[in-house]
Order: structure tokens, then sequence, then C-alpha cells
């Protein structure tokens, strides 16, 4: 644990990781949970909006202190609550307490999201926003992939799974706390008053159509993510019939996988060339996910899965790196509060539709409406990317 500003750039990206790690253990686990408790998939799927709550109370409401009380003591929440989290989910007896276990975890998020960011950008060697913005993205889908993954291998091979597998969130955590020792504080107004205790949303209009393209962006990936992550593991043992943890942990890594592997392959993509082209494999993608449920059968799923991943990956790079490069330091709060807002918000809407469409139409006919407004959606935000101009730039570090 050097104190290089590289070994401290990567351990905070490590801490960014975490916090999605912990949020994504209980994927493979909640079909179990609903067959334990006996609730419908609309309570599921409240349950899942309960983390959207988590990280925009925590993103408006804490964050906006880290830059006069200090980023690392957010960090380090954001450590203490994922740990939380894990206890809570461990010890779960009802519903009621999955949806609590939820919303810490989403505190969690909310600490490191942005707060996160913003030290990466201070801490690489070279200033490269594009290079921030491809770890960044890789440490949070990549956490979420490697979360799944290894939950449904503890469900299905461990000693009373559901209980321990809250163990790797919490160990986690704990060497998250260990190498935030460190990392340099990077908070650029320590001790000065704070002059808001909500965080304001502000675009100034110089970057507005450019603030709304990354918007665009965000919010089309975080609807694909709570679109596949509410859908798809429930429809694993629903519609499928297969009651493998491993099964639905495998399916969910590979679209989560798929997003974090591409950021080694875009070092010299540009944000809006990333988002032109993220944009038509997006849509494709999740129409081919909606299609394919009509097969009920792994194979298709498992074949679009990561193709849907990369999509979002790469979109996502695009529009990270985009926010981040039209706003100035003195207004970059104010823009992500927004640019985050607009991405949890869009993550709330198809998990809770998923979940109450599901009770009228079925699980199949929820995915297959939802997957078709969403394909339309993501379609009308290219049409109007694609005639809005942005600045010139972002092509990130040169080539060796």
């Amino acid at each position: 644990m050097s104190g290089s500003p590289r070994r401290a750039f990567r351990w905070t990206a490590y801490v960014l990781a975490v916090t999605a790690f912990g949020a994504s253990i209980p994927t493979p686990i909640y079909p179990l949970y609903a067959a334990r408790f006996g609730f419908s998939a609309a309570v599921l799927g409240l349950i899942f909006a309960g983390y959207t709550a988590g990280v925009l109370a925590a993103l408006f409401l804490l964050a906006p202190r880290a830059e006069q009380w200090g980023r690392k003591p957010f960090l380090a929440g954001g450590m203490v609550f994922t740990a939380v989290a894990a206890g809570v989910f461990a010890a779960a007896d009802s519903a009621l307490w999955l949806a609590v276990g939820r919303i810490l975890a989403g505190v969690g998020v909310g600490f490191t999201t942005s707060i996160a960011t913003a030290a990466m950008t201070d801490l690489e060697p070279h200033r490269d926003q594009h290079h921030v913005a491809r770890v960044a993205v890789a440490a949070n889908f990549g956490g979420f992939a490697m979360g799944a993954l290894a939950s449904g291998a503890f469900l299905t091979w461990g000693p009373d799974p559901v209980q321990l597998v809250y163990l790797m969130p919490v160990v986690a955590s704990v060497i998250g706390l260990l190498a935030l020792r460190e990392v340099p504080e990077t908070a650029s107004a320590l001790g000065q008053p704070v002059h808001a205790w909500i965080q304001r949303i502000a675009v100034p209009a110089r970057i507005r159509s450019s603030f709304w393209v990354a918007a665009g962006g965000i919010a089309a990936c975080y609807a694909m993510y709570g679109f596949f992550a509410a859908l798809v593991p429930s429809f694993i043992r629903s519609g499928l019939g297969i009651s493998s943890p491993l099964t639905g942990g495998v399916v969910v890594s590979l679209m989560f996988g798929g997003a974090a592997l591409i950021q080694l392959f875009s070092s010299q993509v540009r944000d809006r060339r990333a988002l032109l082209v993220g944009f038509p494999v997006l849509i494709g993608a999740t129409l081919a996910l909606a299609g394919v449920l009509f097969l009920h059968s792994l194979l298709p799923i498992l074949a679009v899965a990561p193709v849907l991943g990369i999509a979002v990956g790469v979109t996502y790079m695009g529009s990270a790196t985009l926010v981040d490069r039209v706003a100035s330091e003195s207004e970059r709060g104010e823009v992500l509060a927004g640019y985050y807002a607009s991405g949890y918000l869009a993550l709330a809407v198809p998990t809770i539709g998923v979940a109450l469409a599901s009770v009228v139409v079925g699980l199949t006919g929820a995915g297959e409406l939802f997957g078709a407004i969403l394909a339309a959606g993501v379609g009308l935000l290219y049409v109007v990317i694609v005639r809005t101009p942005t600045p010139a730039g972002g092509g990130g570090r040169p080539a060796a």
C-alpha cells in the first residue's frame, strides 16, 4: 500500500467497486427470498426501488459536504454502509428487512459514486478524464459482475449460503477501509463553511446541450441495468424452471462483465463516438433480449447478455467522459448531481414497472412490453444525440 498517486487511484477505484459488489450479492438470491418470505413480484420491485431511494438520499443530502468535510470520510462511510447492509440482508426475516438492506446498500453507493470519481480525477497521474471514466465504469460494472457470480457460486457450494455469502462484502469493505489509510485527501474546500445543505442541480447554459446528451446516455444505461437485473434472474427461475442460483449469477455477470471488459478496448474511442456506436447496439440488444423470452431457452439469453453489457459499457463510458469534460471544476458538483439523478431515476422505472406488469401479464409479457418500450425510448434518445452537437475533443490519452 504505497502512497503513490497511481496506487491511490487504484485503491479509490477498488472502493467504488466494493459498493457495487455488495449491492449485487443479493441479486441471485431474490427468487429464493420471494419463495421463503412469500412476497409477490410487485413487492420485489419495491425492494429494488429502495436502492434508488438510498442512492439519491446520499447524493443530495450527504455527499455535498464531502468537499468541506473531506472525501475520505465519505468513502469510508460507503464501506461501512456496504458492510452494515450485508449484515441486514444476512439477518433478514421478511421483505421489510430486505428493503432496509437495499436502502442501506444504496446509501453506500451514493457515498462513493460521485465522490470516488472526483477523487480519481485528482489522483489520475495524467489528469485524463477519459481514463478516469473508463476505470470508474469498469470498477462499477466489474464489481457488480463479480458480486453476482460469487454469490451464485457460494449459494451453490457454500455452507449455510444465504447467511455466510454476506461475509464477502464485509471482508471486502474492511480491506477498503484499510486501503483508504494510504489514499491522500483530495477535497478542494476543507474546513470551509457548508453553504448548501442539499445538493443543488445547476447546468450552465453553455454546456446544456452536452449535458442532456450525457444525461440521456446514463439514463439509457441505468434503465437497461434495472430492466436486466429485475427481469432475468426471476425469469430464469420461474419462466425456465432453472432453480440454480449459479445460473442466474452467471447470466447477470455476463451482462455486467461485458460492460466492464469492453473498457479495456476503448482507450481511443471519443465520448461522442462511443455514444453513437453504443446506442444502436443497445437498441438491438434490448429488442433481442425481449424477443428471446419467447423461446423459453437459456442459451439465447446467454448469447444476448454480454452483447447488451458491451453496449451499456460503451454508452456509459462515452456519457461519463462527456459530462466530466464539459463541466469545469467549480461546476462539477451541481452538474454531476443532475447527471447521476437522471441515471438513478431511470433505474427505478423498469424495476418497478416490470414487477407491477408481471402481476397482470406475467413475467414474460412484462419483459417483452418493457423491452419494446425501452428500445423505443433509447431510439428517440439516439435521434436527439445525433442531432445535438457537442464540443470537439474527448479522445483520451494519446496512444503510446
